[in-house]
């Protein structure tokens, strides 16, 4: 992918850029492309070199891995933009004093740790500046803003422009510009956008190059140098005061604050926009607005979980940064270690904080026209840096240590740890357990395992999404086939397949594991699968009291609720003990109930449908459906990690199996995406008083 958009994108804009001299850019590269750019492509590098000789480009710092800054712990902020710009320093000896605001999602205590992170500007969007109360007549040049500290430059960016270039005629935009010059006065107009709009966004290659548009565009810029001239932030500040003093609500840009609403709010705002710009004009943008990006916390509570995790995996990776003595302000090149020790802790402080800042890249922790959120791969993929950081910061904390006299070992066996409170911040009371061979998160909603991660292969297989209605769902009748026309990605709603209608399935229910499912008799693998089922009990949604005890290498959770099934009272205990690489639950069932009870376990292997599935000698893929008659024992195996899942039961059950899938947009279109695999372990029951259930989990490396 990134090979795929440095030949359609990065590269073609900096060569076209070589062949007019006259034209000034800010540019921007996150930490991890820029990177990656400069071990696979030197022939870019030497190019942005020669800009930066010729002071053509200035380059914008930020979050090395383009994390939502205000998301963030306060050390991982201010860290993330010096490792940032002290690379630039490294790699182009230049001094970054301005940066890009990843998603330009700004709150207002941000002026705060910019300015401790050694910044002095920032592009935003002008939507910002509207929430504020100022028209598009105020919005040339630039603003201060503060947080009872030192101020701040914010620049108001465009959203003409952002829908303009490079969607409009040529001549088009350029009459925009003489409208602003002929207002008189030094006008500065800012367009900051991706980069891959110009050759990666659909269409937009041969719009931009095959056709000409971006030479066309660079080229009447410099036909007009007598009156229109490109420059750079710190040009423009080093020559105009500011505009005045600004302070900016939490915001985005425009369209992010309508996709962070519930879908039923995203349709009501597109109406309401929509009425009140027939008779505000473009005025009406500042007078409705939706929510911001902390919303999709709520809306997601597989991001919410996600983030709630990194926070805790940040507390602990800087404890153990501590507990080395390297403090992390002394991270890469300032600080010098001395003796082999010191360059050693040094080392493992440096991979440990990266594989933590990596897992707070932003992409994932939402959704709006992109995929975000619904891509397996960019999920697994921050659990995998999470769990990584986790692991690198107990074993600092579980370090053997070597005996003064012999020089021998003390070896120290690595100790569960145990976490608990309401950790994700949702009303629930939630139990983290951590122990040498994987981390499982329990929640007192539903009884329900949040997560399974393992550390050896450093993947979450409950890694899976709830299907949920989207605004955009609604105007799948309306969609069509690709069209072949450039046009931004904010007015595209292309389909990828026919038929994607039939997947609008949602749940009724938050998906996690080891949930308690009491069915009708007529209930099948169909209603399952279609949620056309009700359910019988009240366990699913409802709160179970947990506690976790310890014992040496092993941790047992347990899990119990009071209630009704079938009109009948009933009593869950499950108890899940962790030891080593295996995991054993145990129920007991008190009371009477007649019907079908399924335990539900929603298993994902980096979202891939490949992974093959064993049940009673019958072969198949995860992603098949089935329904299996006295099972003892099934397997999946992922070559890809190398790791198999064997179950193990302790008497015969029914297994029932379907994938579950989404329907979500990306700038590509509408797509279907397999998200993982229902499981559910199915017993048709008819007791009064007690029963008892089991099975047996391990986990074991495969080739």
């Amino acid at each position: 992918m990134l090979e795929d958009s440095y030949k359609k994108a990065y590269l073609p804009f900096l060569d076209l850029l070589v062949k007019h001299p006259l034209l000034k850019v800010v540019l921007h590269y996150s930490g991890n492309l820029l990177s990656w750019i400069a071990e696979k492509h030197p022939e870019a590098i030497r190019i942005l070199r020669g800009f930066v000789k010729s002071r053509r480009i200035e380059f914008l710092s930020g979050g090395f891995y383009e994390p939502i800054l205000s998301a963030l712990p306060e050390e991982d902020r201010v860290m993330q933009v010096k490792e940032m710009t002290e690379y630039l320093r490294r790699l182009f000896q230049y001094r970054a004093s301005g940066m890009w605001v990843a998603e330009r999602v700004w709150e207002p205590q941000m002026p705060g740790y910019l300015a401790a992170a050694g910044m002095e500007y920032v592009p935003l969007d002008d939507y910002h500046f509207k929430l504020s109360g100022l028209d598009d007549a105020d919005l040339s040049g630039y603003f201060l803003t503060e947080a009872n500290g030192p101020p701040v430059a914010v620049f108001p960016g465009s959203e003409k422009l952002r829908y303009y270039i490079p969607f409009r005629a040529v001549d088009e935009i350029l009459s925009y510009f003489n409208e602003v010059h002929v207002r008189g006065g030094s006008q500065l107009l800012t367009m900051a956008d991706d980069g891959e709009k110009f050759g990666v966004w659909p269409d937009t290659y041969k719009h931009c190059y095959e056709d000409g548009w971006l030479e066309r565009f660079f080229s009447a810029i410099e036909d007009n140098a007598q009156w229109i001239e490109t420059t750079t932030f710190s040009e423009y500040r080093s020559s105009f005061p500011p505009r005045g003093v600004v302070y900016l609500p939490s915001a985005s840009y425009r369209e992010m604050g309508e996709w962070a609403l519930p879908p039923e709010k995203g349709l009501e705002y597109e109406r309401v926009a929509n009425e009140m710009e027939k008779v505000f004009g473009e005025g009406a943008k500042r007078l409705v607005r939706g929510g911001i990006w902390r919303s999709f916390l709520s809306k997601y509570p597989e991001a919410n979980h996600l983030h709630k995790r990194m926070l805790m995996v940040s507390r602990r990776v800087h404890e153990a940064a501590k507990k080395v003595k390297v403090h992390p302000e002394g991270i890469g090149t300032r600080l010098k270690a001395k003796g082999k020790i010191q360059k050693q802790r040094l080392k493992t402080v440096n991979v440990m904080l990266h594989e933590l800042w990596k897992c707070q890249c932003n992409d994932a922790y939402w959704h709006g026209i992109f995929g975000g959120l619904y891509l397996p791969h960019l999920r697994s993929a921050l659990y995998r840096h999470l769990v990584t950081a986790e692991s690198m910061a107990e074993e600092v904390f579980n370090r053997p240590k070597a005996e003064r006299s012999t020089g021998k070992v003390a070896v120290k066996v690595r100790a569960p740890w145990k976490t608990e409170g309401d950790i994700n911040c949702d009303g629930f009371r939630e139990i983290c357990i951590g122990t040498a061979h994987m981390t499982a998160f329990f929640t007192e909603r539903g009884g329900g395992l949040v997560e399974l991660s393992l550390k050896r292969n450093p993947v979450n297989v409950l890694d899976i999404l709830t299907r949920r209605r989207e605004a955009y769902h609604s105007r799948l009748a309306e969609s069509t086939q690709e069209s072949g026309r450039a046009s931004t990605i904010h007015e595209r709603l292309t389909v990828k397949e026919e038929g994607l209608s039939k997947y609008l399935v949602y749940d009724p229910y938050t998906r996690t594991s080891l949930l308690d499912r009491f069915l009708p008799s007529g209930a099948d693998l169909d209603s399952l699968a279609g949620a056309g089922y009700q359910e019988t009990g009240d366990f699913i949604n409802g709160v179970y009291v947990m506690d976790a005890i310890k014992r040496g290498e092993a941790v047992r959770v347990r899990l119990s609720r009071e209630g009704v099934a079938s009109g009948h009272a009933l009593k869950i205990d499950k108890t899940v003990r962790i030891q080593g690489p295996s995991i054993g639950v145990e129920y007991m069932l008190t009371g009477s109930y007649s019907g079908i009870f399924g335990i539900e376990f929603n298993l994902s292997f980096l979202g891939s449908p490949n992974a093959s599935l064993l049940v009673n000698d019958k072969s198949m893929l995860i992603k098949d459906r089935g329904t299996h008659e006295g099972v003892r024992d099934f397997s999946i195996r992922d070559g890809f990690l190398n790791l198999g899942f064997f179950c193990f039961f302790d008497e015969e059950i029914a297994l029932w199996h379907y994938p579950v899938e989404t329907v979500s947009l990306s700038e590509e279109g509408v797509e279907r995406i397999y998200q993982g695999t229902a499981f559910y372990f199915v017993k048709r029951l008819d007791f009064s008083g007690r029963k008892r259930l089991g099975f047996n989990i391990d986990f074991r490396e495969v080739k």
